[in-house]
């Protein structure tokens, strides 16, 4: 539970900050991470990072024309999430819910996820992840939803991807 807590803490600072943790993306259309600056800022909550390991991440602003409510439940569900995001997620499943509320809201609500990551190239392999979801309702509309990876728990695992807050 704690670090779905500490993960969502970091997405939130994530979204707030400006430069210099951002800057503009080559092709103007968002903002890059600069890492640098995210290692300075953050203290990783998923262990170190492999030194073979490229981190990228980026943001982007739109418009989703779809209420919060529908947002939330649709990447709630493994399915559907899979199915919204199909030329990025081949399969998804929960493999476990660790927390739900009890009067049924989404609010706080902790599973376990697996899910295969792909880029529509065929040089680019398929990544499987296992994360930690955690949604949680910030205000009347404002929901936020944080995946983390937890693919580092074991030592020995092998890990061609990991995700950190997002």
């Amino acid at each position: 539970m704690d670090l779905g807590f500490t993960a969502m803490n970091e997405l939130l600072k994530l979204a707030e900050i400006g430069e210099p943790l951002w800057h503009r993306s080559v092709d103007g259309n968002g903002e890059a991470l600069n890492i640098e600056e995210y290692d300075r800022t953050f203290r990783c909550c998923i262990g170190m990072r492999p030194p073979n390991f490229i981190t990228e991440a980026s943001r982007t602003t739109g418009t989703v024309l779809l209420n919060s409510m529908a947002i939330v439940e649709t990447l709630m569900d493994a399915n559907r999430w899979a199915e919204m995001f199909t030329g990025i997620v081949g399969r998804a499943s929960v493999i476990d819910v660790i927390s739900s509320n009890p009067s049924g809201s989404r609010d706080g609500s902790l599973q376990l996820m697996h899910a295969e990551l792909q880029i529509l190239s065929p040089l680019a392999p398929l990544h499987n992840v296992k994360f930690l979801r955690f949604c949680k309702h910030h205000a009347e509309g404002v929901w936020a939803i944080v995946d983390v990876s937890v693919d580092g728990s074991q030592p020995h695992e092998f890990q061609s991807c990991r995700m950190l807050p997002s």
